[in-house]
């Protein structure tokens, strides 16, 4: 299979395909014909229009690449291994060229003759092992579509088919565009962003699973594949158990992957799958196990992972937030209780955990949004300072003077609120109406005594210019003492806007914080959305 590029050879790659002028589209009617990923065409045979947009969202499952030159730095596979099968019918799928191979069979991309589309079909091949062995591989690829083919997921690979065909025993599965999470790391780890986005897309993948009573029971990169958009697909349900089955005196699954409690005898369960969830990640995030395992024998190399503590990065890296160690640490809790309860709670602390878009926001939609909060702040305080400067002002109103500690409390006590809201996670009037969010600096909600300061400064023109009118009216001098305050805070808040590369004011570059646009985060995986699909022909 293909290893995910960087986007450097990513770009190089689609500016290739945008040059190969024999891409051929498989129509409907199983007529093969040129077409461009940039124009509308149409078949040469039925006439059927071919929208370029569709193409790209079906392309494993339509596009063949003709010219041989083009296609080596494009293949699945890097080189075609001489494989008898190639050529051959299985029921109505026509094997093509190999694209993996594994312990339990070779798996290869196939023509579905009857739907006229790609796919991919494992075959559990014949070898020099008991008998007995080579069945139990066919049971437990049985048992991969049995289980697969109940899960109607986007993060799941699609079973379409299975059987047997002259004594080889087959499953017709979706073909994913992109390569196995394994392959990827052979560049080097992903971006937190990226790891995050993983993590959600496979738990729900296992919140599904878990639903009819399965447990993958191997979780690991290589199971893991990149399709269009940067959708984990997650496949290989052969080693799949039901919720709570047993192995007395048997360890199935990947060593380096297993829940410690799966060692001792006990019995299958959503957590045993979070803990090797939680190796993925890890492994994904920092391209390496969360643990050193020490022994000469495979036993004791289990047996030393259950009492080494977890091997974090010393020191830790700046673009990783320290908070996702929570995370890993209750993922791979050497116990099942110490794990999350469920997938949903899993799901919502990767979500928190998610960072948002971090393009920087210009002056004028921030400009506009501390406007239109300072007026609603302003406009909230004017009615308990306009009566405070009455009752001073007027005479004959001296009676009422007791009022004015009370019209001071009703004056603050808006702002108040609003500072309240903002520290809880709320954000302002202004931000909403001009789609501002404000992060730290990787791009995930600021800390609640972070946002608490930030808009206290950020305010500062609400709190003082009341606090100098209030000062002035009893104690002359003071109320020029705190414009001035009010001014120089201003003025240096500006300019450090304008100064800096990052367009960071003062009160933003004393808490930490960024301001952003909202908007959806894209994917951030440098995947070859398009490419995974293309093969010799």
């Amino acid at each position: 299979m293909s290893v995910m590029n960087s986007p450097e050879r990513e770009t190089k790659i689609r500016s290739e395909l945008s040059s190969v002028a024999n891409l051929l589209y498989r129509c409907v009617c199983g007529d093969e014909s040129p077409v461009d990923l940039e124009s509308t065409c149409t078949c040469k045979t039925c006439g059927r229009t071919i929208h370029p947009e569709a193409i790209k969202h079906a392309m494993s499952a339509t596009v063949t690449l003709g010219d041989v030159h083009h296609a080596t730095t494009l293949l699945l596979s890097d080189a075609v291994l001489e494989d008898q099968l190639i050529g051959k019918v299985l029921g109505h799928f026509q094997l093509e060229s190999p694209l993996g191979r594994g312990g339990m069979g070779t798996v290869y991309r196939a023509l579905d003759i009857s739907l006229q589309r790609f796919v991919a079909v494992k075959v559990v091949r014949g070898s020099n092992a008991e008998e007995a062995v080579h069945q139990q591989h066919v049971t437990n690829m049985l048992q991969e579509a049995i289980a697969q083919a109940r899960l109607n997921h986007p993060n799941v690979v699609t079973i379409y088919y299975v059987g047997r065909e002259e004594g080889f025993p087959f499953l017709a599965m979706e073909l994913v565009a992109g390569p196995t999470l394994q392959e990827r790391l052979k560049l080097g780890s992903l971006p937190y962003a990226d790891v995050v986005n993983v993590g959600i897309q496979v738990a729900d993948a296992l919140n599904h699973a878990s639903q009819f009573g399965i447990v993958h029971a191997d979780i690991k990169p290589s199971n893991l594949l990149i399709g269009n958009e940067n959708q984990i697909k997650l496949s290989d349900f052969g080693l799949s158990r039901t919720a709570d089955e047993r192995e007395p005196g048997k360890v199935s699954g990947t060593p380096s992957h297993l829940a410690p409690e799966l060692l001792s005898g006990s019995g299958f369960s959503i957590q045993s799958d979070m803990f090797a969830l939680g190796v993925t990640l890890f492994e994904l995030l920092f391209a390496r196990l969360p643990y050193k395992l020490t022994g000469s024998t495979l036993q004791e190399r289990l047996q030393s992972r259950q009492i080494d503590s977890l091997d974090f990065p010393d020191p830790w890296p700046k673009s990783i937030p320290l908070q996702i160690k929570d995370v890993f640490h209750r993922l791979l809790s050497p116990t099942p209780e110490g794990r999350y309860a469920s997938y949903d709670d899993l799901i919502q602390d990767l979500r928190i955990l998610t960072p948002v878009n971090t393009t920087i926001a210009g002056l004028a939609p921030r400009a506009a949004a501390f406007a239109v909060d300072q007026t609603m702040l302003v406009a909230s305080m004017l009615p308990s300072v306009l009566g405070v400067i009455a009752l001073v002002r007027i005479e004959g109103l001296e009676w009422y003077a007791w009022t004015i500690p009370i019209l001071g409390i009703f004056a603050f006590a808006p702002p108040a609120i609003y500072l309240a809201a903002i520290r809880n996670g709320w954000r302002s009037l202004g931000s909403y109406l001009f789609q501002l969010r404000t992060v730290d600096s990787h791009g995930l909600p600021l800390r609640f005594d972070l946002r608490f300061t930030r808009e206290l400064l950020r305010c500062m023109f609400t709190w003082l210019f009341p606090l100098s009118i209030y000062a002035g009216l009893f104690w002359s001098g003071v109320d020029r003492l705190i414009d001035a305050v009010l001014l120089a805070f201003f003025g240096v808040d500006i300019a450090c806007f304008f100064l800096t590369s990052s367009r960071t004011t003062f009160h933003d570059w004393i808490t930490g914080a960024h301001v952003v646009l909202d908007v959806n985060r894209a994917g951030l995986i440098p995947t070859l959305t398009n490419t995974g699909s293309i093969s010799r022909k």
